[in-house]
């Protein structure tokens, strides 16, 4: 799939940006996690 190339640099920049933390890598069980902390107010 063709992107912009910025994958998940863009998204913790995004993140970032809101006032948020994003974490990601491999998991225990050989997948990869992604998980996002908003501010909700």
């Amino acid at each position: 799939m063709p992107g912009s190339g910025q994958g998940l640099i863009g998204l913790t920049e995004r993140t970032a940006l809101a006032g948020g933390r994003l974490d990601h890598g491999p998991t225990p069980d050989g997948g990869f996690e992604v998980r996002a902390w908003l501010p909700w107010d």
